[in-house]
C-alpha cells in the first residue's frame, strides 16, 4: 500500500507535509507534490498535516481521484525528492477551494513517457507462470535480471498495479495495469516494483 497526494494539491502545493516524512517518498513539480509509493511505508504522519486534505491512502481513494494513484507513482519516478518546507504556491488559499483541477496539473519532462518495448515479429507463447499475488511474488523478478537471447516475455496484470523497470542504464519504467501489459525484450536487464496490491502473470514468447 502507499498514500497518494490528489487533486486538492494542485496550484497549492502545501509542503508541511514533507517535514512529518520520515522518509524521502516526496517529490516536487512546479504545481504538485507526488509520492513515490515504493519509498512511502504508510505511516500516514502526512495525512493530517495537508492544509487541503490532499493526501489518502491507495485503498481509500476519494471518488473520481484513483487516477492520482498512476500520476504519484509515474511523476515521482522523474521529479525531483523535496526535504524541506517551502512557501506555498501564490493564491494556494483560493486555488484549494477550487474543484477539478486536473487540467492545471503541470507535469513537466514527466509528460513525455517513452514507448514500451514491442517484438518486430509476431511471436508464439510456449510457456507461462503461475498468477502471482504480493505474497508469492518470487524474489527474484523482483531484482535485476533478464530472458535469455531469443526469447520475450509478457507481464500481464490480473489486478492492481506493478511498475516495470529496466536496468540497462536507461532509467525507463512503466506503470503496468490490467490494461497495460508490457513485452519485455530478450537479453534486457529488468525488474519489477510493487505498488500495491496486484495479481499477475508472466507469459514467455519465441
Amino acid at each position: 500500500m502507499t498514500h497518494v497526494v490528489t487533486e486538492s494539491c494542485i496550484r497549492c502545493k502545501y509542503t508541511d507535509c514533507v517535514t512529518v516524512c520520515p522518509v524521502d517518498c516526496f517529490h516536487e513539480g512546479s504545481n504538485f507534490l507526488a509520492i513515490d509509493p515504493v519509498e512511502c511505508i504508510d505511516c500516514a504522519l502526512c495525512v493530517p498535516e495537508c492544509p487541503v486534505d490532499a493526501i489518502f491512502l491507495d485503498t481509500n481513494l476519494p471518488e473520481g481521484q484513483e487516477e492520482y494513484l498512476e500520476i504519484n507513482e509515474r511523476l515521482a519516478a522523474h521529479w525531483p525528492v523535496i526535504i524541506q518546507k517551502k512557501p506555498a504556491l501564490p493564491d494556494a488559499e483560493k486555488w484549494g477551494k477550487v474543484q477539478n483541477k486536473r487540467r492545471y496539473l503541470d507535469e513537466g519532462k514527466a509528460a513525455a513517457e517513452a514507448p514500451m518495448p514491442k517484438p518486430p515479429l509476431p511471436l508464439e507463447e510456449y510457456k507461462r507462470t503461475p498468477e502471482f499475488d504480493a505474497d508469492s511474488i518470487p524474489q527474484g523478478l523482483r531484482h535485476d535480471h533478464r530472458t535469455k537471447a531469443g526469447i520475450w516475455g509478457r507481464i500481464v496484470l490480473l489486478d492492481g498495479g506493478l511498475r516495470y523497470c529496466l536496468d540497462d542504464g536507461s532509467r525507463q519504467s512503466w506503470l503496468l495495469t490490467p490494461e497495460r501489459e508490457a513485452w519485455i525484450p530478450p537479453d534486457v536487464p529488468h525488474h519489477v516494483e510493487m505498488v500495491g496490491p496486484v495479481r499477475f502473470y508472466v507469459s514467455f514468447w519465441r
